[in-house]
C-alpha cells in the first residue's frame, strides 16, 4: 500500500478544515455563495500557509456536483475525487518555475479556448508565478483580464514584489498571513491523536515556534521526529537545536543584573551542549521582543527602552556569518549589553595631551599650505584640526578660503570657487555668494558640492551643508552716446584665459 506523507494526508479538503485564514475563507465562501467568484485570483504570503490547498478547494466547490450549504464541497462526487487525487484533466496546476517562457504562455493561450473535458470549469493554478519572465507575464496580461466564461485563474506566489503591477491589477489578491503558534499547535495535536502519537504539549510548542508560522513544515516535522509513535522534548530539542526556557529567562535576568560572568557562563553552556546558538539567538530575541511590547502596553517606556537596546546590539551581533568560534558572536553581545564594553579610541583621546596632536596637525597641513601673499607662522596660527580649536565662523572661513579652493582637484571647480566668497556662516550651514549664476551652479553640481563640503570637513573638523547665492547684476552705462564703441581686447583675452583653464583646452592657431 502507498504510503503518503501526513501533511498530504492532512491537506484540508474542505473550508471547515482551513487553518489560520479566517477572512480569507469567509471571503471566498460569500463569493461562492453569491456567485461572483472573480476569474482571476492571486494568493500571495509565506510558504505552508495554504495558498495551493485553498487552490484546490475553490476548484472543488465551483465543480462539485452536491455542494453542501451552497459552498462546501461534498468530497464525494466524482469531481471532488478526481480532485483530491490529482485526476481530473480540467484542473491544471502548473509550476512557473519550470514553466516560465513565453512559449509556454503561448500553449496555455491556444487551449484555454477549449471547453472542459469533463467539469462545468477550467481552473487553472499556476504556482510561484513570480518566476515567470516579463515576456510571458505580457502575454498572459489580455487572457487574464478576459478569459473565456469557462476559465478560472488562481496564481500562487512567496515574492509578491516580484510580480507586475499589471498582473496585480486584473486579480483580486489575497494575503495569507503566518498561522499563530496556537493554531499549529491545536493541528498538530489533532494529527498526532488521529496517527495515535503520543506527543507532550511542551514538544508540539517547539515545534510550533520552530516552523515561524508554516503549518506545512509543522506537519512534516511532526512525522519526522516521531519514533515509535511517541514525540519525546528532549528528542526534538536535540534535533532543532531549541533551548529550553529556563536557559533563555536563566541569561536574560543574569543580563539585566549586569552580571556578566554567568550570563558568559550560559553561553559557554550551551556550546558544550552543542545547541545550536544562532537558534538560540534568535529565541532570545523573540522572548526580549514578547517583554518589550508586555513593557509597552503597561507604559514602562523605561524598562522597554533598555530591552530595544539588548534587542540592537543582538541584532548587530548577528551581521558576524559563520564565526570561526560560533559562540564569539553572543559574547560580544553580552559584553556590550552588560556596559563592560569601552571603545579603545574614545579611551586613547581622553589621555591623549593636547601639544602632540597640535604638532601631528601642524605637520599634517604644513606642505599643503602655500599662501604667497601672506606669511603665516604656524605657532601663532589657529590650530585646523581638533574641532573646538578652530571655531567655524565667518571670520575664520573668509581666511581660510584661498586654502580651500587651492585643495580643489578639479579645475572647473576651482575656477568657480575663485569667483563667490563665504558670507553667511550659520551653525553648520555655510552660504556662499558668486559673481554670476554660472559659478553657483556649477558650484551646486552633486560632486563638486561634495567635493567643497569634505574640504571643509577636513579643515574645521565638522561636517557642513554648502548652498549658493549669485549676486545681481547690476547695469552701467559703458560708454556715451557721443563715444565711439570698440571692443576691450584685454577683457576678450582674459574671458579666453578663463575658458582654457576651466575646460584644459590651449589656443590652436589655423
Amino acid at each position: 500500500m502507498e504510503t503518503v506523507s501526513l501533511y498530504r494526508k492532512y491537506r484540508p479538503h474542505n473550508f471547515d478544515n482551513l487553518v489560520g485564514q479566517d477572512y480569507i475563507k469567509d471571503t471566498l465562501v460569500n463569493a461562492i455563495k453569491s456567485s461572483r467568484v472573480s476569474h482571476g485570483y492571486l494568493f500571495s504570503g509565506p510558504r505552508g500557509t495554504g495558498k495551493t490547498s485553498t487552490a484546490r478547494l475553490l476548484a472543488k466547490a465551483l465543480n462539485c456536483i452536491n455542494p453542501q450549504d451552497g459552498f462546501e464541497p461534498c468530497n464525494e462526487c466524482e469531481f471532488c475525487q478526481d480532485i483530491n487525487t490529482g485526476r481530473l484533466i480540467d484542473l491544471i496546476e502548473i509550476d512557473a518555475a519550470s514553466n516560465r517562457g513565453i512559449d509556454e504562455v503561448r500553449d496555455l493561450k491556444e487551449k484555454i479556448g477549449f471547453s472542459p473535458t469533463r467539469s462545468k470549469y477550467k481552473i487553472y493554478i499556476i504556482d510561484e508565478v513570480h518566476m515567470m519572465t516579463k515576456e510571458a507575464f505580457n502575454a498572459l496580461l489580455k487572457t487574464l483580464e478576459e478569459p473565456p466564461s469557462h476559465v478560472y485563474f488562481i496564481l500562487a506566489t512567496t515574492e509578491i514584489h516580484k510580480i507586475p503591477e499589471t498582473i496585480i491589477s486584473r486579480c483580486q489578491r489575497f494575503d495569507f498571513k503566518r498561522i499563530n503558534k496556537k493554531a499549529l499547535m491545536t493541528r498538530l495535536s489533532y494529527i498526532a491523536q488521529k496517527e495515535g502519537i503520543a506527543a507532550h504539549d511542551e514538544a508540539l510548542e517547539l515545534i510550533s515556534r520552530y516552523v515561524n508560522g508554516g503549518l506545512r513544515d509543522a506537519i512534516g516535522l511532526l512525522e519526522q521526529l516521531t519514533i515509535d509513535k511517541k514525540i519525546d522534548l528532549e528528542h526534538v530539542r536535540e534535533i532543532l537545536g531549541l533551548s529550553s526556557g529556563s536557559l533563555l529567562e536563566a541569561l536574560f535576568n543574569a543580563l539585566m543584573a549586569n552580571d556578566i560572568k554567568t550570563a558568559l557562563n550560559i553561553v559557554n553552556e550551551l556550546h558544550t551542549q552543542g545547541s545550536d546558538l544562532k537558534q538560540f539567538s534568535n529565541e532570545f530575541i523573540n522572548l526580549l521582543r514578547e517583554k518589550m511590547l508586555e513593557h509597552i502596553s503597561e507604559d514602562e517606556m523605561d524598562k522597554a527602552n533598555r530591552l530595544i537596546c539588548m534587542i540592537e546590539i543582538l541584532e548587530e551581533s548577528k551581521v558576524m556569518q559563520e564565526p570561526d568560534i560560533p559562540q564569539l558572536p553572543l559574547e560580544i553581545a553580552i559584553v556590550k549589553i552588560t556596559g563592560n564594553y569601552v571603545r579603545i579610541e574614545s579611551v586613547s583621546r581622553q589621555h591623549q595631551p593636547i601639544e602632540p596632536v597640535r604638532q601631528k596637525v601642524e605637520e599634517k597641513f604644513a606642505p599643503i599650505v602655500n599662501i604667497p601673499e601672506k606669511k603665516v607662522e604656524i605657532n601663532n596660527e589657529p590650530v585646523e584640526n581638533n574641532g573646538p580649536t578652530v571655531p567655524l565662523t565667518i571670520s575664520y572661513l573668509k581666511e581660510k578660503w584661498p586654502r580651500i579652493t587651492e585643495r580643489v582637484k578639479r579645475p572647473a571647480l576651482r575656477m568657480s570657487l575663485r569667483s563667490g566668497l563665504p558670507v553667511i556662516v550659520d551653525g553648520v550651514n555655510i552660504t556662499i555668494e558668486f559673481d554670476t549664476k554660472f559659478h553657483r551652479d556649477k558650484v551646486m553640481e552633486h560632486d563638486n558640492r561634495a567635493e567643497l563640503e569634505t574640504i571643509i570637513k577636513e579643515i574645521f573638523q565638522k561636517s557642513v551643508r554648502v548652498s549658493a547665492t549669485a549676486k545681481e547684476l547690476e547695469i552701467k552705462t559703458v560708454v556715451s552716446d557721443n563715444e565711439n564703441i570698440s571692443p576691450n581686447e584685454n577683457a576678450a583675452e582674459d574671458l579666453t584665459d578663463q575658458a582654457l583653464e576651466i575646460f584644459g583646452g590651449e589656443m590652436v592657431e589655423d
